[in-house]
């Protein structure tokens, strides 16, 4: 963002952050528009269509958004090597690390590696995770068949719940919690 809407933000985003709590909700929000730039995402599972992706956190409890910025396709602080999920997750929730803050997350930006990077920084994690991530269980990856519906299957190990409320659709959830010494 460039100019006097850059300054406009970062205020915004500053008197937010005032008002947070503990918990914490990263996700996506397409802002509707007609006017084409190079930025503007055609994203076809959303209502308005056309629109700028901002990746934004909000708290959980009383929906401030809290931190973001928008999704301008390249970003020049991103290294190659770290997935764009884990970098947006990193870049909205480093103001709040080493807080014992909770952040709730959906299958885009959640994965093993990611929730042992924030528990590190004494931030945990929840959240839907994809079956097809590299660090998944076999042994859950093998569970669809065998769950009955309305069932539920635990994996301490890997602190995943795997949730069958449909004959064909599995939810799988990622916790990764605090234990504060």
């Amino acid at each position: 963002m460039s100019g006097n809407w850059s300054h406009v933000w970062k205020r915004f985003i500053e008197n937010s952050q005032i008002s947070y709590d503990l918990n914490l909700t990263v996700d996506e929000q397409l802002f509707s528009t007609k006017v084409g730039c190079r930025f503007t995402q055609y994203i076809p599972s959303k209502l308005d269509k056309f629109g700028i992706k901002f990746w934004l956190a909000s708290d959980s409890n009383n929906k401030y958004i809290i931190n973001g910025f928008p999704y301008l396709e390249k970003e020049e602080t991103r290294s190659s090597s770290i997935p764009l999920g884990e970098f947006v997750v990193f870049k909205l929730v480093e103001p709040f690390t080493r807080r014992w803050r909770h952040v709730t997350m959906d299958n885009f930006f959640t994965n093993a590696s990611l929730a042992t990077k924030l528990l590190a920084k004494r931030t945990a994690l929840f959240g839907t995770i994809r079956n097809n991530r590299r660090e998944f269980p076999k042994l859950a990856k093998s569970a669809k068949d065998e769950l009955e519906r309305l069932s539920t299957i635990l994996y301490k190990s890997s602190n995943l719940t795997i949730y069958k409320s449909k004959p064909t659709k599995k939810v799988t959830i990622l916790n990764r919690t605090l234990q504060r010494k």
